[in-house]
């Protein structure tokens, strides 16, 4: 019997703590009459009170890094008294698991809680005004925690890596949240940021890859490097109309995401923002946009369609490589340059409409595209770009008298002098039509019988055709002649002024000199 007694006390002694916590294994200083909690004996085991009073004297703060590398600490008590808790206190107390803080505490010092990975839960007190700088980087296990409404600023990496924190509510006082406050956070689901926030830190939301929807708050004026980087669930994001800049990499990596709106006020978006965004679909960026950075849709696969913006001069490096489902794009006569493999590997690429002269271009800018695919031009800038027919990087040349798309594409791009002749007939017309009663109407049908011939008006025009090109479009061309006797005719140019379209009906207007008569040919 004894034998056993001995052997069971010797088996419970493996697993009781081999060093537990007293007060005893504390440092401190008295300055004052206030006593600092200066360090702890690291191989202190278990709990750790640390009493209101030592020595007669009130405990009223935690120096820096006192309890650093404690790693057998389980549970600390902070006595009512302490008003602050220093630089680095908890730093890699790898087995604390609840601390309680006092509501006296009002300051709470950087990467206090750094590397606490079995700190499941905490609650800061009322008079905290702000989160400082890693306080709690790398708290693993930390499922919960409370801000409270006093705290008006989070700081750099303050929940870095907190790897199990599924939602957090932070306070509407706080109106800025630094550097990769939450990055990392890959369980986060969902946050609501308050809109007094204006500043958002870099690398802010790094990593949440669970992260699904997120509202971004009508006071921030810019959205920084990385801020969204590997957010893999983000599927739509709206920016505020604020915003006027989105940095690099904000949005790299956001596989899930599917449409975002991009309000007129952003006026620059930075290097690779939107890099392997394999959900993306269409995107419009505004006219105040001037130039599209490097690899700024790198592995957009699924990016079917997208305009340029008139404003833009130049199209830098990868800005659409592999975009393997874009079909067509418009180049407006504002670029001036196209980097390096800017459209490489856009297999689905058949026609890229240019509005302006040949821009420079890079090596492979238009490298593995579809198999014949065109560089339409307009007939005024195709001698920049060679002969029709041939190849212009990796291009075949085709003008627009071969080319509906960009002749649409002209057509419905009216200057303003154009619009303010169609404006003041369509006037005009609206009179005219406002007049006629049925007796003008006859009067005005026996007059133009009079007027012609049953042969004059055989004369006046002519067979038309309309035909296919070798390249399988639809080709035609109008020949316009004019008369002053139905015998002989003379061709004459109509000018691009004479020219207009009105609800999808291509309008000729034209006037001569001496001739009563006019036909055409179309071919």
């Amino acid at each position: 019997m004894k034998l056993l007694q001995v052997l069971l006390a010797l088996f419970a002694c493996t697993f009781l703590p081999l060093y537990a916590a007293d007060l005893s294994d504390l440092s401190y200083t008295t300055t004052g009459g206030k006593v600092t909690i200066t360090a702890c004996n690291t191989a202190a085991t278990g709990e750790l009170v640390i009493l209101n009073t030592i020595g007669g004297n009130p405990v009223t703060s935690i120096g820096t890094f006192a309890f650093k590398d404690c790693t057998n600490l389980t549970s600390i008590t902070i006595p009512d008294g302490v008003k602050s808790i220093g630089l680095g206190v908890f730093h890699d107390c790898s087995s604390l698991t609840t601390i309680t803080i006092p509501d006296s505490v009002t300051i709470i010092g950087d990467w206090a809680f750094y590397n606490c990975t079995n700190l499941t839960s905490i609650t800061i007190p009322d008079g905290v005004k702000s989160i400082g700088l890693g306080v709690f980087h790398d708290c693993t296990s930390l499922t919960k925690i409370t801000i409270p409404d006093s705290v008006t600023s989070i700081g750099a990496q303050a929940f870095g890596d907190c790897s199990s924190l599924t939602n957090i509510t932070i306070p509407d006082g706080v109106t800025s949240m630094g550097l990769g406050v939450f990055g990392g956070c890959i369980s986060l689901t969902n946050i609501t940021i308050p809109n007094g926030v204006t500043s958002i830190g870099d690398w802010a939301f790094y990593n949440c890859t669970n992260l699904a929807s997120i509202t971004i708050p009508d006071g921030v004026t810019s959205i920084g490097l990385g801020v969204f980087h590997d957010c893999a669930s983000l599927t739509n994001i709206t920016i505020p109309d604020g915003v006027i800049s989105i940095g690099d990499y904000t949005f790299d990596n956001c596989s899930s995401l599917t449409g975002i709106t991009i309000p007129d006020s952003v006026t620059s978006i930075g290097d690779w923002a939107f890099y392997n965004c394999t959900n993306l679909t269409n995107i419009t960026i505004p006219d105040s946009v001037t130039s599209l950075g490097l690899g700024l849709f790198h592995d957009c696969t699924s990016l079917t369609s997208i305009t340029i913006p008139d404003g833009v001069t130049s199209i830098e490096n990868d800005a659409f490589f592999q975009c393997s489902s874009l079909t067509s794009i418009t180049i407006p006569d504002s670029v001036t340059s196209i980097g390096e493999r800017a459209f490489g590997y856009c297999t689905s690429l058949t026609s890229i409409i240019f509005q302006g002269a040949a821009p420079t271009v890079g090596i492979n800018a238009f490298s593995d595209v579809a198999d014949g695919a065109e560089a339409i031009v307009t007939i005024e800038v195709k001698a920049s770009f060679g002969v029709s027919g041939e190849k212009w990087n990796n291009l075949t040349v085709r003008s627009s008298a071969a080319s509906p798309q960009l002749l649409e594409v002209q057509l419905a791009q009216m200057t303003a002098e154009r619009d303010a002749a169609i404006a003041e007939r369509d006037a005009a017309l609206a009179e005219r039509d406002a007049l006629p009663t049925q007796a003008s109407y006859d009067t005005a049908i026996t007059e133009r019988d009079a007027r012609f011939t049953e042969d004059q008006i055989h004369a006046m025009s002519a067979d038309s055709t309309i035909g296919m090109n070798d390249e399988g479009n639809v080709e035609m061309k109008i020949n316009f002649f004019e008369s002053a006797d139905l015998v002989t005719f003379a061709p004459f140019t109509v000018t691009p002024e004479s020219v207009s379209v009105v609800d999808g009906n291509i309008w000729l207007e034209f006037t001569s000199k001496d001739a009563a008569f006019f036909r055409f040919s179309l071919r």
